[in-house]
């Protein structure tokens, strides 16, 4: 009932208001001990769905809250794990479809405070729970690449993401790169072709267009050179 929903919102509220001031325990997550946290305690998922009296969406906005109050600008030491991830996991994981975890938090726990391992899992999470996301795809191709090093996994994602809908150019044009590298120039048009068929948008069949143009191009110079 609503009076039900009301009471165990402020109990919720309470009780991680209260998580402000509890000194943080040691975590081995994933065997990696949790050291990087700011002295801010956390929950396992369990113990917040048993919190929630069915209603997830409220305590995922209560630890959100947490995360845009007290994001640190410290940069997190490699090989450990921020509280900051284990807030936004267990968010994502009492409740799957709150996507700002995925599509705003998961890069700037990436990009800004250098949680990279955290960056990757969380990014990896999104990508299984919601595989329709090209967002999710294309933050993760990101952080494989310039973050972690790792083009060929980039690759993968861009490729992936240039196939859903609503889905930029660009990373139609990503993914082909990929597979002139590992394929050959004809499968990244015939790739490109595809794409700015199924594409409505005359703008974006433009861009399709010219990046075609550019391969055709530079098979031709590489047929050339052979002769």
């Amino acid at each position: 009932t609503m009076f039900a929903a009301i009471l165990s919102s402020l109990l919720a509220l309470g009780f991680l208001i209260g998580l402000q001031e509890i000194r943080p325990q040691v975590s081995l997550t994933e065997k990696v001990t949790f050291a990087f946290n700011e002295q801010k305690p956390t929950l396992s998922a369990d113990s917040l769905r048993l919190l929630s009296f069915g209603y997830p969406r409220m305590l995922s906005s209560l630890l959100w809250l947490r995360f845009l109050q007290h994001t640190p600008i410290e940069k997190v030491p490699p090989g450990e794990l921020s509280w900051i991830y284990f807030d936004l996991d267990t968010i994502s994981t009492i409740d799957p479809d709150f996507l700002p975890v995925f599509e705003t938090a998961a890069i700037y726990l990436s990009v800004i405070t250098e949680d990279k391992k955290g960056g990757e899992l969380l990014l990896r999470k999104g990508v299984r729970l919601h595989p329709d996301r090209w967002r999710i795809h294309s933050f993760l191709a990101y952080h494989l690449q310039f973050e972690l090093g790792d083009s060929e996994g980039a690759a993968e994602h861009y490729l992936a993401a240039s196939r859903l809908p609503e889905a930029p150019t660009l990373m139609g044009i990503l993914g082909s790169r990929h597979i002139a590298k590992k394929s050959s120039i004809e499968a990244s048009i015939a790739f490109l072709e595809k794409l700015q068929a199924e594409n409505p948008d005359p703008q974006a069949k433009l861009r399709f267009q010219k990046k075609i143009d550019e391969w055709k191009s530079k098979k031709g110079k590489n047929e050339r050179s052979r002769d």
